[in-house]
């Protein structure tokens, strides 16, 4: 009698399985990378979103590390986001809950333009090569 509850609770165990890796798993995600440059040197680091334009597909983003970034998002028309921050020398901000110690102060550097009021634009292709550049600017010329 074990015997045939032990089969049984396998045969469960595999049905349950191969139920969790079949049919549709969502929308097919394409591979984005590209390089980021403020007033003409690559960005240290940052966050980059690319967030579809019409706002209904989901949002793809990933880290800008030396200049350089790589992820993946699904096709379409994106707005892209950039942002970077940094700490403001001598400023803090209260910590995350009562008691904690104080914080360094960050402030967004990057213009509008490039984030919350982004001018931004992308469109992921599901052909692909799918590399992009921008290139920021700080200071007028």
């Amino acid at each position: 009698m074990k015997t045939v509850a032990y089969y049984l609770m396998l045969a469960c165990t595999a049905g349950v399985l191969a139920g969790c890796g079949g049919g549709e798993s969502g929308p097919t995600n394409y591979p984005v990378s590209g390089k980021v440059t403020v007033d003409g040197e690559p960005l240290a680091e940052g966050d980059i979103i690319f967030r579809d334009a019409e706002g209904k597909a989901t949002s793809g983003a990933g880290k800008i590390e030396e200049g350089t970034f790589s992820f993946e998002t699904v096709a379409g028309k994106k707005a892209v986001v950039i942002t970077a921050t940094r700490e403001i020398p001598g400023k803090t901000v209260a910590g995350g809950a009562p008691g904690e110690p104080a914080v360094p102060a960050v402030e967004q550097y990057l213009p509008a333009e490039y984030n919350e009021k982004t001018t931004l634009e992308a469109e992921v292709s599901e052909s692909g090569p799918n590399e992009f550049t921008f290139e920021l600017k700080t200071k007028a010329e």
